[in-house]
C-alpha cells in the first residue's frame, strides 16, 4: 500500500507540475520596404496595454504548462522595428507628451488569443495631429497561420515558437495596412 501511495504521489506531480513560460519575440530585426518621410511619429501604448498578459494552455501541448503570450510587448517591438524605417522622428511612449509629434498613433489591444492552433490579433489604432485632429480610428484584425502540425510534433518544446510564429504573422499583416493608412495620412495632409 505504501509503495502504491508513492507512486501514486509521483505520477500526480508530473502529470500536475508545469512551467508558465512568458513570450514576446526576441532579436528580432529585418527590413520593410518604405520610404522613409522626414516626418514624427510618437506611439503611445499605456502601461496597461503595454504589460498585458494572456495566458495559453493546449492540451497537445500539456495542460500543466501555461505560455504567457505578451501581446503588449510583441507590438511594440515590431513598431519599434517597422515604424522607425518610415519616420525620421519616432518615439515610443506610455504617456502622451506635451510637444507632441506632428503624429501620434494611440495603440489599444482590445483582443489576442491563441485558439485552435493560430494567434488572433485585433489592433485599435487612432492617429492625430500636433492640433488633435483626428485622421483615422481603425481597428484592424488579423488571424495568423496555423501551427497544429509543429505543436502536434514538437508538444511542449515546440509551444512557444508556435505562439511567437503565429502571433509575428498576425502583427505583420496589420502593420502592413497601419503602414498604408499612416502613409495616406501623410500625403492627405502634406506632412513631410
Amino acid at each position: 500500500m505504501k509503495i502504491m501511495v508513492q507512486y501514486f504521489f509521483i505520477v500526480f506531480c508530473i502529470v500536475f507540475s508545469g512551467c508558465a513560460h512568458k513570450i514576446s519575440f526576441h532579436e528580432i530585426d529585418y527590413s520593410i520596404e518604405t520610404q522613409e518621410h522626414d516626418a514624427g511619429l510618437t506611439v503611445v501604448m499605456d502601461s496597461h496595454t503595454l504589460s498585458k498578459e494572456v495566458s495559453i494552455r493546449s492540451f497537445m501541448t500539456g495542460m500543466a504548462n501555461s505560455w504567457d503570450a505578451q501581446p503588449g510587448q510583441m507590438v511594440k517591438q515590431v513598431a519599434d522595428i517597422e515604424l522607425p524605417q518610415m519616420f525620421k522622428d519616432y518615439r515610443f511612449s506610455e504617456v502622451y507628451s506635451e510637444a507632441p509629434s506632428q503624429i501620434t498613433l494611440e495603440i489599444k489591444i482590445p483582443k489576442y488569443e491563441f485558439a485552435n492552433f493560430r494567434a488572433t490579433f485585433i489592433l485599435r489604432a487612432k492617429a492625430y495631429g500636433a492640433d488633435k485632429k483626428v485622421y483615422f480610428d481603425n481597428s484592424y484584425t488579423e488571424v495568423g497561420i496555423r501551427q497544429g502540425a509543429k505543436m502536434f510534433w514538437g508538444g511542449a518544446f515546440a509551444m512557444k515558437s508556435a505562439i511567437r510564429q503565429s502571433s509575428f504573422g498576425a502583427l505583420k499583416r496589420i502593420f502592413a495596412s497601419l503602414r498604408r493608412d499612416l502613409a495616406n495620412v501623410l500625403v492627405q495632409n502634406k506632412i513631410d
